[in-house]
C-alpha cells in the first residue's frame, strides 16, 4: 500500500491559495503535512525557511493555520475522503503552548498527527505519550545515523508512518539513494508495521520513481512551495505532470 504526502508552509503565500493548494493537493497525495511558520526552522531548507519567514513577516500565526486546517479538516468530511492532515512544527512551539494545551488544539483543529522536526526520539516520550492519549498519531523519524537497534525500537513505536530522512542534511537537497539508504529502509520495513515513507530531496519525476522503488511513500514539499510562489496556476500544472507517478 502507498502512502504519499505533501508539505506546505501553513497560510503561505495566503490563507486562501494555501487553502486552495491543499485541497488540490488532496486530490493526489494520501496527507498533506501542514509546516507551522517559525523564526528558526532548522530542518528546512533555503526555499522552506524563505517561505516561513515570509509568512510571519504577513502576520501568519498558530491560531490562523489552524484555522485553515480546521476548514480542511471539514471539507475532507464532506467529501467523505479519508485523506489526513499533519502538522510540522518545532518542540519550542510546543513547550511555548504546553504540551497538553498543544495537542487538544491540535484536535480542536481536526489535526491527525504531530511531526516535530527536531526531537530525537530519545527525547520524544513526553510528546508522543500526551498525543496518544489525545489519538493523535506521533510521527518518529530514523535517520542515516539511526542503528540497528534503534531502528528496530522505533519501529516497534510508530504510529501513523516512519518518517525515513534519505540525506543528511536540510530539505530541498538533491536526492541520491545510496546504499546506506536502501539498506535503512529494507531494515525499516522489516520491523515496521506502518508505511515506511521517504522524505527529503524529492523533487520531480524521477525522484519519485527512486523513492517508491524501495520505499512505502514519498513526501514532497520544496518543489511544491517553490511551484506555488508563481502561482497557484503553475503549482496545479505541476501537479498535474507528477499525476502518473503518484496516484495510486
Amino acid at each position: 500500500m502507498r502512502y504519499n504526502g505533501f508539505y506546505l508552509v501553513g497560510n503561505y503565500p495566503d490563507p486562501s491559495t494555501f487553502f486552495e493548494a491543499a485541497i488540490a493537493g488532496l486530490q493526489y497525495f494520501d496527507f498533506i503535512e501542514v509546516g507551522l511558520p517559525f523564526s528558526d526552522p532548522v530542518a528546512d531548507g533555503p526555499a522552506l525557511a524563505y517561505a516561513s519567514h515570509r509568512a510571519l513577516s504577513a502576520g501568519v500565526t498558530t491560531d490562523t493555520v489552524l484555522q485553515s486546517c480546521k476548514a480542511l479538516k471539514e471539507h475532507i468530511v464532506k467529501i467523505g475522503s479519508s485523506k489526513k492532515i499533519y502538522i510540522m512544527t518545532y518542540a519550542n512551539k510546543v513547550f511555548h503552548c504546553g504540551i497538553e494545551d498543544s495537542m487538544q488544539q491540535f484536535v480542536a483543529s481536526g489535526i491527525d498527527g504531530i511531526i516535530l522536526a527536531d526531537v530525537p526520539f530519545v527525547e520524544s516520550a513526553p510528546f508522543a505519550d500526551c498525543a496518544k492519549s489525545y489519538n493523535l498519531e506521533y510521527i518518529h523519524f530514523i535517520t542515516p545515523e539511526s542503528t540497528h537497534t534503534q531502528i528496530q525500537t522505533i519501529c516497534s513505536a510508530a504510529t501513523g508512518f516512519i518518517y525515513t530522512i534519505s540525506l543528511r542534511g536540510t530539505t530541498g537537497s538533491s536526492l541520491t539513494i545510496t546504499d546506506e539508504l536502501k539498506g535503512i529502509i529494507t531494515l525499516s520495513k522489516k520491523y515496521a508495521t506502518v508505511p515506511v515513507v521517504m522524505g527529503f530531496g524529492i523533487q520531480n519525476r524521477q525522484d519519485i520513481q527512486q523513492a517508491l522503488q524501495y520505499a512505502d511513500g514519498f513526501i514532497m514539499g520544496t518543489a511544491l512551495v517553490k511551484k506555488l510562489e508563481h502561482g497557484v496556476d503553475a503549482y496545479k500544472y505541476f501537479l498535474n505532470t507528477l499525476f502518473e507517478y503518484i496516484a495510486f
